[in-house]
């Protein structure tokens, strides 16, 4: 993971929804001239902390049941998105 730092390049990803609801996803954190990927796959809530003045990120649902909320903090700024069924997915790209 990516080392977090308190400043305005600060990213908070939080992902919650129907406890136990199954999710991957592929985190693209761009700071500078680089690009650094995280790919996870996990159950709901789950919170991640990067650093870097982009961020695009692929969310997918694994489980038939269940559903999912993305929250998305950068500079004060907030993002929420949710989705419900499997295989169903969110594309975010966040500045």
């Amino acid at each position: 993971m990516v080392q977090a730092s308190n400043d305005a390049n600060l990213i908070e990803i939080h992902i919650g929804g129907e406890p136990n609801t199954r999710f991957s996803a592929t985190f693209e954190i761009h700071q500078d001239d680089e690009i650094i990927t995280s790919k996870v796959e996990e159950t709901i809530p789950r919170t991640y902390r990067y650093h870097g003045e982009m961020l695009e990120a692929s969310v997918r649902q694994e489980s038939e049941q269940g559903g999912l909320t993305v929250e998305v903090r950068k500079s004060g700024n907030v993002s929420r998105s949710s989705t419900r069924g499997m295989s169903s997915e969110m594309k975010l790209r966040i500045r």
